[in-house]
């Protein structure tokens, strides 16, 4: 196989956060489809009860079309085009059904930023849905693995699944797609020893790039044991390694839209404020809020850790790419032109 398909999913050519900040459009917008997910897997907030009761995930279920309309067309509001438009969150994307009609209502609304998701790719076994979502003009497909077997998905994510029939659904798609871009990744501890080089050689043909993941924190509240930390360093899920983080990047040029349409500043399950709701607030006035620009202003001038709902939070460690997303030296000139606009 080819070793350059071996590498993270993110576009290294990037902006200067710090430069560029703050923003009159958000670079992603989040439109969560589905906050319903047919796996449960074992690291994941699905697999702690405690926790998932008490997120918005628990109660949101899928979005409907109305909802997803009207933030589509409140999207286009902004003065430019937004980047990226993920259509999944902390569910799995791919149980709303209408899922490829919404990819292609975005295509055909004039937005122009390209269109992701990530998802299990279970529902790919279905060779209709696989060719709808295919036939649908989606930018962008990350497929996460949990194994590369049936045993190991029963044991990773308490489901069975015929492996063969995943694997040709996955093949399906890939097959369908046009100018679709599949990344395929897996997490390290889906992984037997010596199994690394089997993972690229069986998955080498159905996918454009192949990724072996770090797990590390990402849910507040889920208890884990190795948060891969040592000598004040952090690596995060990319393997980027860094200090200790001061400001979180994500807010500053992120929107997620709640099934509901709740309109919030990040993904978090927990979100640190609310901004509105998309069905009585546009989401151009939610990112000229008051409450968005005093929650900006405080995570410059104290950081994240001083907010009681932001400071366990991993977020901003799994968002650092590349040292251009890093804004912690630029908070005072942020802060200054924040505070400039009228």
């Amino acid at each position: 196989m080819k070793r350059d398909k071996i590498k993270p999913f993110y576009n290294t050519q990037r902006e200067t956060l710090g430069d560029v900040l703050p923003l009159d459009t958000p670079f992603t917008v989040i439109i969560d489809t589905s906050e319903v997910c047919n796996f449960k897997c074992n690291y994941c907030f699905r697999a702690h009860p405690e926790v998932a009761n008490e997120t918005y995930a628990k109660k949101e279920g899928l979005m409907k079309w109305d909802t997803f309309i009207k933030t589509v067309e409140q999207i286009k509001q902004f003065p430019k085009q937004v980047k990226r438009i993920a259509l999944s969150g902390q569910g799995e994307p791919m149980c709303n059904k209408l899922l490829p009609d919404m990819i292609k209502y975005i295509k055909k609304s004039g937005l122009l930023g390209k269109t992701e998701i990530h998802t299990n790719a279970s529902f790919l076994s279905d060779k209709k849905f696989a060719y709808d979502l295919a036939d649908s003009g989606i930018d962008k497909v990350i497929i996460s693995l949990q194994g590369l077997n049936s045993e190991m998905y029963q044991r990773t994510c308490d489901v069975a699944i015929d492996f063969d029939k995943f694997y040709n659904g996955i093949k399906t798609f890939y097959k369908r797609k046009k100018n679709t871009n599949v990344n395929i990744k897996i997490a390290d501890v889906a992984l037997r020893h010596g199994e690394e080089e089997t993972f690229y050689q069986m998955f080498d043909g159905v996918s454009d790039r192949l990724y072996i993941e770090k797990i590390v924190p990402l849910f507040i509240g889920v208890d884990y044991t190795d948060i891969r930390k040592s000598n004040d360093k952090y690596i995060n899920k990319y393997g980027v390694t860094f200090g200790d983080l001061k400001c979180c990047n994500p807010i500053y040029y992120t929107l997620c839209i709640t099934p509901k349409g709740m309109i919030n500043p990040c993904a978090q399950l927990e979100p640190p404020i609310v901004m509105g709701n998309i069905h009585n607030t546009t989401l151009i006035e939610a990112w000229n809020s008051k409450t968005r620009i005093d929650f900006l202003k405080q995570d410059l001038t104290q950081g994240h850790k001083k907010n009681n709902k932001c400071n366990k939070c991993y977020l901003p460690y799994n968002s650092v790419k590349v040292e251009k997303d890093l804004i912690d030296n630029y908070s005072e000139n942020i802060l200054t032109r924040l505070i400039s606009l009228k």
